[in-house]
């Protein structure tokens, strides 16, 4: 986004909020293309949340034939009511379509409608409210591996609104990992390392240098994903991944926060709120953390929880807010800096571009944000870098709390399809245990 755009957002969201979506279309909110990514095609969609049901912090997996279901949910600035339509697609391990036939993996292989929803109550910015249960008794998932939901809009396939990863996965091999500190001495204080083994027993995989895929991420952000590690070692059924270099993350810090749960009185890093047609925060000014020793900060790993707290039901009643970034800073970088988080699929989208304010030395940004607790950061576009830069700003401490996904993937000699055959998570508290 260029300044002059930026500052033309910045001015419209003092007069209408449906004149801010329209202005962020030719960013980054387009029609297009199918992509097998999460991606939002219109700028009215806001919220977009995939999860385990029961477990709203959780990474959108689920065991296969387990009774476990997804659960999608968004919000719908755009129109009352429209007709919304779903399909789902199997991918390979690196997210490209697999080349089997939908009727392959689906017990009901043609597109079927989203009859779940609700229109918001008492909000200034009105809304319609979707749910959508995977699977259901329309739809069932008959094999493991990626898949992509994408929904679109009056039965044209081509109108696209958003699109979400989710994995199903089989209980076939046995995952086992050890966060630690990096054995490369150049990055001990500002790394994780993730050693892990693969149990596979019985199960035969007669080349694992070829025939498995292995894919690392750090806190489910799929833009800092490991995916070419190959076993060091084979022992007695085992796959041993033990580098020193190869399977390290920067550690970052502890997410920012805030809490707008109560738009009606301040609260966590919020210092002031207007009211006019519709709600507007001011968060309290951020400071770079890069030279700070690391601190402890509770936090949900730059997740957010949609909440109000006067509603009995906040997916319905809680309120859209334009949130105010303010980060002070004394000069202009030459990189790109955003607010980032899962709030922001966590990618560095042009609605959540800091400009910088000379008359303040400051980055400043305003973007439309619903009510609940929300991690956040502000990361850099680094040149060599394809992922958000989180350091420039934040630092990076071993100590930091992070969560490891590792994801393990079989292409079965003869198959078409990259068969999930393993997931666990690992905390970096292993770091301390390690040292009692």
């Amino acid at each position: 986004m260029s300044k002059l755009a930026s500052l033309f957002f910045l001015f419209l969201c003092l007069l209408n909020v449906p004149q801010i979506l329209e202005a962020q279309k030719e960013d980054y909110y387009h029609g297009g293309e199918l992509q097998y990514d999460d991606h939002v095609y219109q700028a009215g969609i806001r919220t977009v949340r995939l999860v385990p049901r029961g477990n709203d912090l959780a990474m959108p997996v689920i065991a296969l034939n387990s009774g476990e279901t997804l659960e999608l949910s968004f919000d719908d600035l755009y129109e009352e009511f429209t007709n919304l339509s779903y399909s789902i697609y199997h991918c390979n391990a690196d997210w490209t379509p697999s080349d089997l036939m939908r009727n392959d993996y689906l017990t009901n292989f043609s597109d079927d409608y989203i009859q779940d929803f609700e229109y918001s109550i008492n909000a200034f910015i009105p809304y319609t409210h979707y749910r959508l249960s995977i699977p259901n008794t329309n739809v069932g998932l008959k094999i493991s591996g990626n898949y992509v939901i994408a929904i679109y809009r009056n039965n044209n396939p081509e109108d696209l609104v958003l699109t979400r990863r989710f994995m199903v996965y089989e209980e076939i091999v046995n995952v086992g990992g050890l966060v630690k500190r990096p054995t490369r001495v150049e990055k001990i204080d500002t790394h994780q390392e993730l050693d892990f083994t693969i149990s596979h027993g019985s199960y035969p995989i007669p080349n694992p240098f070829t025939d498995l895929k292995v894919s690392i991420l750090q806190n489910q952000r799929w833009d800092m994903a490991i995916t070419d590690l190959k076993p060091q070692f084979l022992q007695n059924g085992q796959l041993i991944y033990q580098y020193d270099n190869e399977n390290t993350f920067e550690a970052f810090n502890e997410w920012r926060n805030f809490d707008i749960k109560n738009l009606l009185s301040l609260s966590l890093n919020v210092r002031q709120i207007r009211q006019d047609t519709f709600f507007k925060v001011f968060l309290r000014k951020d400071q770079s953390r890069a030279v700070e020793r690391y601190s402890t900060i509770f936090d949900i790993n730059g997740q957010n929880r949609v909440r109000r707290l006067d509603a009995s039901n906040s997916d319905s009643e809680a309120d859209y807010a334009v949130v105010d970034f303010y980060l002070d800073y004394p000069n202009k970088i030459e990189s790109k800096v955003y607010a980032f988080g899962e709030f922001s699929d966590w990618k560095m989208l042009p609605e959540y571009e800091m400009i910088w304010d000379p008359q303040r030395e400051a980055y400043r940004c305003q973007a439309l944000i619903k009510q609940g607790y929300y991690n956040y950061a502000y990361a850099v576009k680094q040149a060599g870098k394809d992922y958000a830069d989180l350091s420039f700003f934040e630092g990076s401490h071993w100590q930091t709390e992070n969560d490891y996904q590792i994801i393990v993937y079989h292409r079965e000699i003869g198959s078409r399809y990259d068969r999930l055959v393993g997931f666990a998570t690992f905390n970096s508290d292993d770091l301390f245990n390690q040292n009692d």
